[in-house]
């Protein structure tokens, strides 16, 4: 008969507590400890263990956690979680945990991945998550059991040196060169997520690790002239091309017109991939002055190019680029229309309704109908309506 025992997570001796699922569904999370410094990592930890005579497979949900083994709650803390672009994608590769017959595995969350905890005080730590329990590997194997856990924590948190919080980093920071991969994987999180711009040379350290594509955002958000200077050199060349294609993103954000010349010297690649993360980054970054550049794609006969100018237009934040956006409404292509629409959709928070839908444009006679509509609306709101930007994103309302 097969049952697993669940251990709360202590690295001190005097707490052995343990409960079988299938009798308890009492508290199964803990961190490390109870007090923390502002900007420390903080983990929580689910430990389990599995006392009978077969390996079982676990699973985590619900799967709307998409990259979270567990769903977590902050009251009074600030998403860390960063709105740029209308839209997620990617995917995180989800797979079952073996534990082994008689053998235990350790499941851990950095909170601060989603949670800024920057004021002083306790805070409450609502864990939830759904445990499946399989004979086999296969996601699509019979449970054995599956029921909800969740756990209310606490932990207190309060402002620390900057000698202090070095310290704290310390151990993150030693495991980046562990013989564990699990243990390198942990201090890679951990400090790309949190680590404070003190640390920019561990940070930049990174690039030349697995999680160099990770570290691109965190060397802009260090922002430190370090950590931009590093950004430029592996949006130059010196990285694999999706690690390139990050830094010139993040470069593009960073502010600092400086690099400015280097993207727009980019926008001239024969790499469409980097002519189109360029013209983006050249758009974020420029702003309006960067419309008169990105049209020049859009004026191209190579439907590529366009496509590549049409894309970077919803980056700039800029009034004039709507006009060349409802221009565009009319482009031959389809796939170049489509980004018009969404382009305009995220710079006004408008677009045009058929219904409760949004307005067809795949061919020309509805583009057409749409085009009239933008044209009309323009003419009279080119002047007032708000323009917003890539961290702006909502759900846009109906053209009128």
């Amino acid at each position: 008969m097969f049952s697993f025992l669940c251990r709360y997570f202590n690295p001190g001796p005097s707490n052995d507590l343990s409960a079988s699922f299938s009798d308890d569904r009492s508290s199964l999370y803990a961190t490390d400890k109870s007090d923390y410094l502002i900007g420390e990592p903080l983990f929580v930890t689910l430990v389990l263990r599995n006392i009978g005579e077969v390996p079982q497979w676990v699973d985590f949900g619900p799967s709307n956690l998409f990259c979270s083994n567990f769903a977590v709650e902050i009251p009074g803390a600030n998403s860390k979680l960063e709105q740029w672009g209308c839209g997620t994608a990617g995917s995180c590769a989800r797979a079952l945990r073996e534990v082994p017959a008689g053998k235990s595995i350790s499941v851990r969350q950095l909170v601060n991945r989603e949670f800024r905890l920057e004021q002083s005080g306790v805070y409450v730590i609502r864990v939830r998550t759904t445990l499946t329990i399989r004979n086999e590997n296969l996601f699509n194997s019979p449970p054995t059991t599956q029921f909800d856990v969740s756990d209310n924590l606490s932990a207190t948190v309060q402002p620390g040196s900057e000698d202090q919080l070095k310290d704290v980093f310390k151990p993150f920071v030693i495991n980046l060169d562990s013989s564990d991969l699990a243990q390198i994987s942990e201090a890679a999180t951990a400090i790309i997520v949190s680590a404070p711009p003190s640390l920019e040379d561990v940070l930049i350290k990174l690039v030349n690790t697995p999680s160099a594509f990770a570290a691109m955002d965190a060397l802009r958000k260090a922002n430190t002239p370090k950590t931009r200077d590093a950004l430029a050199q592996n949006a130059a060349g010196n990285s694999t091309l999706v690690v390139r294609l990050e830094a010139i993103r993040n470069l593009g954000r960073t502010g600092d017109t400086k690099y400015l010349p280097m993207l727009l010297e980019m926008m001239k690649s024969d790499n469409a991939q980097i002519k189109g993360a360029a013209a983006q980054a050249v758009g974020t970054l420029a702003g309006e002055a960067a419309v008169q550049d990105v049209t020049a794609l859009v004026r191209n006969i190579d439907v590529e190019t366009r496509q590549t100018g049409a894309n970077a237009l919803e980056y700039t934040h800029a009034r004039t680029a709507v006009p060349t956006l409802i221009g565009l409404l009319l482009d031959p292509n389809p796939s170049i229309r489509q980004t018009a629409v969404a382009g305009l959709a995220v710079l006004t928070h408008r677009v045009v309704l058929d219904g409760n839908r949004w307005a067809e444009i795949s061919m020309p006679q509805d583009a057409i109908s749409v085009h009239q509509k933008w044209t009309l609306w323009w003419n009279s709101h080119a002047d007032s309506a708000e323009i917003h930007g890539m961290n702006d994103c909502v759900a846009p309302i109906a053209l009128n």
